[in-house]
């Protein structure tokens, strides 16, 4: 009997170590952009045309434009409350509320106590941005508000040799800095949590217990903690190495149609 439940329970971790994902198309949307910039929890999504950023709810169409300050580098949903905008050829955030009016003054990191040349920007929690810069190879929380640094890390080469980020995706809670190669994981006090080593990451996504990523090919989750990868479908006939994902959500953009698809456990 003893024998008996000891199979039952290996079994059972077995199971919820086993995502098996499967992925459903929802729709199919027609946006004329420049460049399509994501989607935000509530399924608004954002786009350029020319320097202008639009914002296309189901009601209205919402738009933001600064001509000081030229091309938008990135913009983060996250938070659709207080969305950021990073202008890097001006080293400038902006930030702006859900009708895309400015919340706040320009904030010139050059100027500020940063006084850093920013290669990325995202959000963090209680008015804490995340700040990558290539001067010094360092990720620091900084607060917009009171104009303070949190903390630095090390130079990211310490955690990983000759390691450079080419992107950067946060939540409030962690940062995953990417590289060509790998992937550093920091939590919100600034401790480094781990290094996903991969010679061909593509789109990162965190997800789950794990990451999505893809190829010209697919879309693939790898479960961090079995080390598995399975493949997720999509079969619309559009391109699908350049995506995002908003909870459960896939976005593909591709030929001026956003495709979404929800991903489900089978």
């Amino acid at each position: 009997m003893r024998v008996l439940i000891v199979i039952i329970v290996c079994f059972q971790l077995l199971s919820l170590n086993a995502q098996e994902l499967k992925t459903t198309f929802v729709k199919s949307v027609p946006i004329k952009a420049d460049r399509f910039i994501g989607v935000d929890s509530f399924d608004h999504f954002y786009y350029t045309i020319g320097n202008t950023l639009y914002k296309k709810t189901p009601n209205k169409v919402y738009s933001y434009n600064n001509i000081q300050l030229g091309t938008i580098t990135t913009v983060d949903l996250s938070n659709p409350l207080k969305i950021v905008l990073f202008y890097r050829d001006f080293n400038v955030m902006i930030l702006l509320d859900n009708r895309l009016n400015e919340l706040s003054d320009r904030i010139n990191f050059s100027t500020e106590s940063y006084a850093k040349n920013v290669a990325f920007v995202s959000i963090s929690s209680n008015n804490n941005i995340w700040l990558y810069s290539l001067d010094d190879n360092i990720l620091t929380l900084w607060n917009y508000e009171s104009k303070k640094t949190i903390f630095d890390t090390q130079p990211l080469s310490l955690y990983e040799k000759e390691f450079e980020a080419t992107n950067q995706i946060s939540t409030y809670e962690y940062c995953w800095l990417i590289s060509q190669g790998s992937v550093l994981l920091f939590n919100e006090y600034g401790s480094f949590i781990k290094s996903i080593k991969s010679n061909a990451i593509k789109q990162f996504q965190p997800y789950l217990n794990g990451y999505l990523f893809a190829d010209t090919d697919n879309v693939y989750y790898k479960n961090l903690e079995n080390n598995q990868k399975e493949v997720l479908r999509v079969n619309q006939g559009h391109k699908i190495d350049n995506f995002m994902r908003v909870k459960n959500n896939l976005y593909f953009f591709d030929a001026n149609v956003l495709y979404k698809y929800t991903v489900l456990k089978k």
